[in-house]
């Protein structure tokens, strides 16, 4: 079985480099472990939320602090990218999600603030427009909203910390909350999912709107946790703002997240429809190595099970959550390729004590060297393997978890790794075909 590009992995990136692979007219085939990391995220895009990480004030504008990121950081993925190149995924994704139904809201230029369900402040560049309206920065009144027995969000919490940042002049909104009780699930648990898929019905949502509309008070908007539909979010948002004439914000949850589950499903719809091959429960890869190339994976690794070759390959595996990475007493490698990782060689610098230190964590920015084309390298900076590239958390130098940017390196990243590698196969059709042609001519 051959295609033109392989992706190894089905998270953000990967599923970003499948797209822009099969726009380029490659035939593409994604090799899985599972369904990746997007239903643990928020569904939001974080760009780059503080710089330096251990800033306390969220930053303005991502664009305007990648130039001090690219003096500081050149081996930072966005460094290695460009404006640009940063930009143009961006709104390749943008239009991607609005053609699909779930528009997503934002610029590079700016981030949202958006609201937690502690009652923190989240720096994100691109929200889904049914939490646009959430935005910290608009003043006003707002009623946050609960469900009894629902655990993963509590209202009062929420507007406690919130209020107590409002009264610090952080952010611009002031905040009271309920707890809405007796919700008719149909005897299924008080999950998001659950709550999801009852909003995606118009008789749920009929009943919510006789209970919630006297609970409002005039110019207030409604803050709700993010579970107002699955497969029909943006049509059950706008439903329910119209029938209570009120602005409506979701505020995203802990996983598993409804709204990166919307996320997953548009982009897995999407690329199926165009076909690309997926492949899910690939827990066993061998490489098939020739030199300096890699011609493919054997599933399994038994001699009689399947070969996948193809032209070109993305590794989109992630860091240690995604299983790119992991760690012995001694030593922190990539799982897949044996690729080489550079870290310190002293296991305790590896991480500080603090577990949630602002400066983060070291371990968190361990991954791949890549060069500008995105394509892994050695310890002394050569290309390993002259047809691969790498996306995403796998790509070192990046800490997502203190930069919040992790959404952003996953999609500027993976659009352009799809590009280059498809651009890669065509490059190599073209010189196979002249090769051929001079061979046939002598």
């Amino acid at each position: 079985m051959v295609y033109d590009v392989i992706v190894i992995g089905a998270g953000l990136a990967g599923l970003m480099a499948a797209e822009a692979a099969q726009r380029q007219g490659a035939r593409v085939l994604i090799l899985a472990r599972g369904m990746g990391s997007l239903p643990l995220t928020t569904g939001c895009i974080d760009g780059l939320g503080y710089f330096p990480s251990d800033s306390l004030a969220p930053l303005p504008s991502p664009l305007k602090s990648l130039s001090l990121l690219q003096i500081n950081k050149p081996q930072h993925p966005y460094a290695k990218l460009g404006a640009e190149k940063i930009l143009s995924a961006i709104s390749h994704f943008q239009d991607l999600c609005c053609s699909a139904g779930i528009p997503y809201e934002g610029t590079f230029e700016a981030n949202f603030l958006i609201p937690t369900p502690l009652g923190t402040i989240h720096p994100s560049f691109l929200v889904p427009k049914t939490m646009t309206s959430g935005h910290l920065s608009l003043p006003g009144l707002v009623l946050l909203l609960g469900f009894s027995g629902f655990k993963d969000f509590s209202p009062v919490m929420a507007a406690q910390n919130l209020n107590a940042l409002h009264s610090q002049s952080k952010i611009a909104p002031s905040f009271r909350a309920h707890v809405l009780e007796g919700v008719d699930l149909g005897g299924k648990a008080i999950i998001g999912p659950n709550f999801a898929n009852a909003f995606d019905q118009e008789d749920f949502r009929e009943g919510f709107v006789r209970q919630v509309r006297p609970l409002l008070r005039p110019g207030e908007r409604l803050g709700l946790p993010a579970v107002l539909g699955l497969h029909h979010a943006l049509e059950a948002w706008e439903d329910l703002q119209k029938k209570m004439e009120v602005e409506i914000f979701e505020i995203p949850l802990p996983p598993p997240s409804v709204p990166g589950m919307r996320l997953y499903s548009l982009l897995q719809s999407h690329l199926r429809e165009k076909g690309v091959r997926v492949i899910m429960g690939a827990t066993s890869l061998k490489p098939l190595v020739e030199q300096k190339w890699l011609k493919g994976f054997n599933l399994g690794g038994a001699k009689n099970s399947p070969n996948y070759k193809a032209s070109a390959f993305i590794l989109a595996t992630g860091k240690f959550v995604g299983g790119g990475l992991d760690s012995d007493r001694g030593r922190i490698f990539e799982t897949l390729l044996d690729l080489p990782v550079r870290y310190p060689q002293n296991r305790s610098e590896w991480f500080r004590p603090r577990l949630l230190a602002p400066e983060g964590q070291p371990f968190n920015s361990f991954g791949v060297e890549v060069d500008e084309n995105l394509q892994p390298l050695d310890l002394e900076g050569r290309i390993i393997y002259k047809n691969l590239f790498a996306a995403g958390g796998i790509i070192a130098q990046a800490d997502s978890m203190s930069e919040k940017s992790g959404g952003g390196v996953a999609v500027s990243t993976g659009y352009q790794a799809g590009k280059l590698a498809a651009n890669f196969v065509r490059g190599s059709s073209a010189s196979s075909a002249i090769s051929a042609g001079e061979r046939t001519a002598g």
